[in-house]
């Protein structure tokens, strides 16, 4: 089975001044412009993605907090029995 990665050409219009950018970067890396606008669109799409899903949690956590709030003063006393039953007492609040 063969793993070649088909390839689709685009024509992208840029700025002069990006592209100049863009051709320094490339060189300095030792890249083609092409690798370097690939690689830059795949970090882009990948850092949306990765937006999105802080987008979620974040909607997630809003819509849960009350829930996780009333559990987490439901657990309080349980909490605070464990620690005083497993954590010495230290003198001036430190560690030894």
């Amino acid at each position: 089975m063969s793993t070649v990665t088909t390839m689709q050409r685009v024509i992208v219009t840029i700025p002069p001044g990006l592209l100049s950018q863009v051709e320094d970067v490339a060189a300095k890396l030792n890249f083609s412009r092409s690798r370097l606008i690939r690689e830059a669109l795949e970090q882009y799409v990948e850092a949306q993605h990765r937006q999105e899903l802080r987008e979620l949690l974040k909607e997630g956590y809003v819509v849960n907090a009350e829930r996780d709030l009333r559990i987490c003063e439901e657990f309080a006393a349980t909490d605070y029995e464990t620690v005083a039953r497993h954590v010495p007492p230290y003198e001036g609040g430190q560690r030894p």
